[in-house]
């Protein structure tokens, strides 16, 4: 008869629905969620599959036991009651991690330490032996979580995070964890996709997590498989026996996979350094036949797959925390939007994106959302079909057609969308405070130092409503003195075509759209003479 043991897996917050399933499919029974966990019962092959199999859990936890917490001797009494020669032997090593507070213990150096005396304590010998500290490779590593009064004090199976798989030596600026990625491909179908024989594609790839993680699943090739330590490895508890039954198992379907045709998986990056980090990855997975990276621009990305398959779309855009970078990001998503409904018509998309509000500037609705968190910062993944039906076509904005500008929007540069973006953002502030008090004219941008080739460039730009407009024209040809210019002259002339006085906001957020803005040395908060 098989002991059955409180197991407890932890994962990335906001994947517990996703890692529960998972769970229940590598034989998890009575199956909890919990914040950033999933927790249930099964036997020590149940662990150690889990160990091998799971792509979305961090850590497999073996509770050994549960008890209230009063103060730090209610700790140590309760961590020493346990029997840990089953467990260490008393010349062994051990590493100590604790998590939570309260009872009095609120700095978890403190309480990871009355751990590891009431451990040591316990395995001493007469002769003084006792287990020593290794923090990098223990033989054996704890793990106590203290909440609301209760300890529940684990060991780890896991040794390092299972998003660790082995291959990604080599990583970017911003790399995605490996059991995130696996995440986001299941929210997005690809298990699905794959096993109907589609095809895979990232174009912004990076050092390739997507499409190793992909390929691994549609090889049915366990994440971990490559893993040489365990935290299991040297615990007294361990059964090889299982654990090699397990091993064995795994690496035969990873053959079978393996030797199938493989599917067109292919990632394009525009960072020609990343280039052979992401192969380097990829050939250290096993998955050279499987899956090929490029070097492209979004600007040109068209998938071709070998025999017209349509697939899955997935990529991780940049996420622009740095001052300045909303302008590139706006471009970046209306690139990729544009080549997915030039090229990529019949497939399904999934953006994983911390500016989902950037997502709409990409013109093709997201029929589901999932909520997801990339470290501690919250992000959304939009899923997409590219249908035509699903397309989001911009209308011609009154104002172009008005002025007999063509239908067909001017994208605008990084600059110039930069400063579209800053007006946006301030046309959409000023303008609730403008309402709320009445206030019919305000000056919406006035600012220095915009262009570093002219320092001393300024420039003021206002708003007033429809009823105004006549009499603020008429009040700028008093204050032009001697212009001659008519004011549609002038503006032509003027290398700021978004300046001006807007009818209204709704025409002001047209012009923003449909014009590119340029600044040229001179001070807009003045008019010109005519030379």
């Amino acid at each position: 008869m098989t002991t059955s043991h409180e197991l407890v897996l932890t994962c990335p917050k906001g994947l517990e629905s996703l890692l529960r399933e998972e769970a229940q499919g590598l034989g998890l029974e009575e199956t909890r969620e919990q914040t950033a966990a999933v927790r249930g019962l099964g036997d020590l092959a149940v662990a150690y599959r889990l160990c091998l199999w799971s792509r979305l859990a961090n850590r497999v936890l073996l509770v050994l036991a549960r008890f209230p917490v009063s103060d730090a001797q209610a700790l140590y009494d309760g961590v020493k009651a346990v029997d840990w020669s089953d467990h260490l032997a008393a010349d062994g090593t051990l590493a100590v991690e604790f998590s939570g507070r309260g009872a009095g213990i609120d700095n978890t150096h403190f309480g990871a330490l009355k751990v590891k005396d009431a451990i040591v304590d316990r395995l001493r010998r007469p002769d003084g032996t006792r287990p020593g500290i290794d923090k990098l490779n223990p033989d054996v590593r704890v793990h106590l979580r203290l909440d609301k009064g209760q300890a529940v004090l684990s060991l780890d199976l896991s040794g390092h995070s299972l998003h660790q798989r082995g291959y990604r030596l080599q990583q970017g600026a911003a790399p995605l964890k490996e059991n995130l990625a696996a995440a986001i491909l299941m929210r997005a179908g690809w298990p699905r996709i794959a096993a109907e024989g589609g095809a895979l594609t990232d174009p912004m790839c990076g050092v390739g997590t997507f499409l190793v993680e992909g390929a691994l699943m549609a090889a049915d090739i366990a994440p971990n498989l490559r893993r040489e330590r365990w935290g299991f490895s040297a615990w007294l508890g361990h059964v090889p026996a299982i654990w090699t039954r397990l091993l064995d198992e795994a690496r035969a379907r990873a053959a079978a996979g393996l030797a199938r045709p493989p599917l067109w998986i292919r990632g394009y990056e525009a960072d020609p350094r990343l280039i052979q980090p992401a192969r380097n990855n990829i050939e250290r997975a096993g998955l050279a036949e499987w899956v090929k990276i490029y070097q492209g621009e979004v600007a040109t990305f068209a998938p071709r797959p070998d025999q017209s398959q349509k697939g899955l779309v997935i990529c991780n855009p940049p996420y622009g925390e740095r001052l300045g970078d909303e302008a590139s990001l706006l471009y970046l998503y209306q690139s990729l939007g544009e080549r997915l409904r030039q090229c990529c018509e019949g497939w399904e998309a999934g953006i994983f994106t911390a500016t989902p509000e950037l997502g709409k500037r990409m013109g093709i609705r997201s029929y589901k959302q999932y909520a997801l968190w990339n470290g501690a910062l919250p992000c959304k993944l939009l899923l997409m079909h590219v249908q035509p039906d699903q397309f989001v076509v911009a209308q011609q904005p009154a104002a172009s057609a008005a002025s007999g500008e063509g239908a067909e929007q001017v994208r605008l540069s990084e600059g110039g969308q930069m400063f579209a973006n800053r007006l946006q953002k301030n046309l959409k502030q000023l303008g609730k405070w403008a309402r709320r008090e009445g206030i019919e004219c305000y000056r919406l941008y006035d600012a220095t130092c915009l262009n570093m080739r002219w320092p001393s460039t300024s420039i003021v730009i206002g708003c007033t409503c429809r009823n105004t407009h006549r009499r603020v024209r008429s009040t700028r040809r008093r204050r032009r003195r001697g212009c001659s210019m008519r004011w549609p002259q002038f503006r032509r002339r003027c290398s700021c075509r978004a300046s001006g006085w807007w009818s209204s906001a709704a025409s002001g957020r047209a012009a923003l759209a449909s014009t590119n803005v340029r600044l040229a040395k001179g001070s807009f908060s003045r008019w010109p003479r005519e030379a």
